[in-house]
């Protein structure tokens, strides 16, 4: 929900600089969708993550063969 307020408002900034024609609203309409690309998170959980005893295969053979 972040990641769509942050590119909207990358979007208004960017047609206002068009309507006004002052550059500068542009470039914080560019600056707005770097921070959203960048601190846009994958909130996806990992297998290993979900805290179940079940872990993945690859990491049961990585401990297997350690020992």
């Amino acid at each position: 929900m972040k990641l769509l307020l942050f590119i909207s408002a990358a979007v208004a900034c960017l047609a206002l600089s068009f309507v006004w024609r002052e550059p500068w609203i542009g470039g914080v309409g560019l600056l707005i969708g770097f921070v959203a690309m960048f601190t846009d998170r994958d909130d996806v959980r990992l297998d290993d993550e979900k805290g179940s005893y079940e872990t993945t295969k690859s990491v049961r053979n990585m401990r297997g063969r350690n020992r």
